[in-house]
């Protein structure tokens, strides 16, 4: 096979866009595309080792396998080595669990459906998983395992029937994740069977089911055609595309363009690609990608918060430094064997069977030991209780439970009956769901009833369609209906409002519209504002390990600033007053995470029993406030 460096260049293009995506520069919302390129360009250049394999009569699967093991596998090894260090060294007891199940998976080929059962991609459980990128190399290591054997099995049938296989493949694969992207997002992003198509695209080229482009025009059309889809996919595309889907075809035909013209003649896209500093990024491509992440998050995890711009770009230059070294000290001498052993498939194999059982082995021993906390003295995690409150799985619906599983107010109500009171509606996500505790607390000191609609990662607006929450827009549809049959005369709005900010899937005109129809049928609203969030997962390993009782919201006061426009007319109250203290020299606010009488907060940011009741408690007079037209005695 002829090297091309405009694929390296390619490649460049491809993790710098993951890379910056991940270092949280806004410009390039859609860098999450470069793994698609990636895909692309693995199904033509595996497409491609195959196609003149076969022409030459060598292609052998134990040959297959070596030439992948020896690319792929010990630079991976080595990174996922020093990560399991870097955890054992620092993580809490829990995180290392955690850690320990994903290091098995990955070193398994398996970690793609260890995500898919347990978290989505943008959650900010997920941000802290220092594996969280290898679920692509998942999808890779699965896909290197089925094609070589479905072509083995076509061997003897000539080129038109490898192609006709792999089309047919590939659209029942691309029909495939159109259909799950929208009610099962997290499969789609995950899975193999719907990310195929991707792989097989590249493949496909490379078997020249696409007829080459002769003439020079042709070939600049495609290419600059190609370069302006990823370009687009990567500035417009943000983490509230439903994706993949109808929106991974962008950089997917975008890839596959560059691809496809670059091989009969040069293009001035390729001219671009084929810069020896483009070629360079790209050959340390892989290097990079397996390297950047686990360094991105135990440097936020070092520092408790995101980093700041200066602080991003000390940690850019190391992963570049990284990079360079285990391309040069690790790649390159894997890659040609050295000695006799090592030209034998049975020796190969057999040293890779020994390293992958023994991380897997370290991670079924961190799993097993509950995250070696015998590792830390005094170390006697609590207990902390507000979660059994929100009612799971009737008043606060799952993911997957379509609305009619609310089971209606009299079941979801919140404290004792009060005959003849007007209603109020709770109604947001699981950051209303956790108001729960304190409004049990007040329940019935407060002149109206209180009735529970909550739902997982859906916040209370509606005609608002969130991607991870497929049932949230007809969730929120219900809104009026309940509203005219059970007398509510106000609503109480909660949700985490920056997160779905930062997906760009909170839409501001949207909201103001509910609230404004909400107040149009004589509605109060009273809007509890962003909470405080932080990127520990346990607010007890943060005080233990810390040594504070204190800690960097990541979320500052901007977060309530476009609420507050969008809401006018509610009331609005800023919870985050409460508990945090804005520090002049710092952008983001310092706040109390626990007092005499125990933690204000159960997880990373959802509000403990003693939490939720502080801060219910301390607006009890305002929810008691009565509009003019409504009053109630008791």
């Amino acid at each position: 096979m002829t090297y091309r460096p405009d694929i390296d260049g390619l490649r460049a293009v491809s993790i710098l866009a993951v890379l910056l995506f991940h270092a949280k520069f806004s410009l390039f919302s859609g860098g999450y595309i470069g793994v698609d390129v990636f895909f692309v360009i693995s199904g033509y250049l595996i497409g491609s080792i195959v196609l003149n394999d076969a022409r030459r009569g060598t292609f052998s699967l134990a040959g297959f396998y070596v030439r992948r093991i020896r690319r792929i596998l010990p630079a991976l090894f080595a990174a996922l080595a020093v990560t399991a260090a870097l955890a054992l060294a620092l993580l809490s007891p829990q995180d290392l669990k955690g850690f320990s199940q994903n290091l098995a998976a990955t070193a398994l080929f398996s970690s793609n459906i260890v995500y898919y059962l347990k978290a989505g991609y943008f959650e900010n459980a997920a941000e802290m998983n220092p594996l969280l990128h290898t679920w692509s190399l998942g999808v890779e290591q699965q896909f290197y395992i089925v094609f070589p054997l479905i072509m083995l099995a076509l061997l003897r049938h000539g080129r038109s029937v490898w192609i006709a296989v792999m089309l047919a493949g590939a659209a029942a694969s691309f029909a495939l994740a159109v259909f799950l992207v929208r009610d099962h997002p997290v499969a789609a992003f995950y899975l193999l069977p719907p990310r195929l198509w991707e792989l097989a695209l590249g493949a496909l080229l490379a078997f020249g089911a696409v007829p080459d482009l002769r003439s020079r025009a042709a070939r600049e059309l495609a290419s600059g055609l190609g370069a302006a889809l990823i370009l687009a996919s990567v500035f417009t595309l943000t983490e509230a595309t439903a994706f993949p889907g109808y929106a991974a075809l962008l950089p997917c035909l975008g890839a596959a363009l560059v691809i496809h013209a670059g091989r009969t003649g040069p293009t001035a896209v390729g001219a671009v690609l084929t810069l020896r500093p483009v070629v360079f990024i790209g050959l340390i491509s892989y290097s990079m990608y397996i390297w950047h992440w686990p360094l991105m998050v135990f440097a936020r995890f070092y520092k408790g918060r995101d980093l700041s711009s200066r602080e991003t770009l000390v940690l850019l230059a190391m992963i570049a430094a990284v990079s360079v070294l285990s391309w040069r000290l690790i790649e390159i001498p894997f890659r040609k064997p050295r000695g006799t052993a090592d030209r034998k498939p049975a020796a190969v194999f057999a040293r890779t069977g020994w390293v992958m059982a023994g991380l897997a082995g370290f991670g079924l021993l961190g799993h097993l030991s509950n995250g070696l906390p015998q590792r830390f003295t005094d170390y006697a995690p609590q207990d902390i209780s507000g979660r059994e409150f929100y009612r799971e799985h009737t008043c606060f619906l799952e993911t997957d439970q379509p609305p009619g599983e609310w089971p209606g107010p009299e079941k979801c109500r919140i404290g004792s009956l009060k005959e003849e009171a007007p209603t109020a509606l709770l109604w947001g996500d699981s950051f209303a769901a956790h108001y729960v505790p304190g409004l049990q607390s007040v329940a019935d000191a407060l002149p109206f009833n209180i009735v529970q609609y909550t739902a997982s990662g859906c916040p209370p607006i509606k005609d608002l369609s969130v991607n991870a929450r497929p049932n949230c827009e007809d969730f929120n549809s219900h809104v009026d209906e309940i509203i005219d049959r059970n007398g509510i005369r106000i609503v109480i709005m909660a949700a985490r409002w920056e997160w779905y900010m930062d997906t760009n899937a909170l839409d501001f005109a949207q909201l103001h519209k509910t609230v404004e129809s909400l107040l149009n049928q004589g509605i109060r609203i009273v809007v509890l504002g962003q909470s405080p969030v932080f990127r520990f997962r346990n607010p007890y390993d943060h005080t233990y390990f810390m040594k504070s009782e204190r800690a960097y919201s990541i979320t500052g006061q901007a977060a309530d600033l476009p609420l507050i426009t969008a809401t006018q007319g509610a009331q609005f109250v800023d919870t985050s007053d409460y508990f945090c203290d804005p520090d002049p020299c710092k952008a983001l606010p310092l706040c109390r995470i626990r007092d005499d009488q125990g933690f204000y907060f159960l997880d990373q940011g959802h509000f403990s029993t003693r939490g939720s009741t502080l801060i219910v408690q301390s607006i009890q007079q305002l929810l008691r406030a009565q509009t003019p037209d409504w009053s109630y005695g008791g």
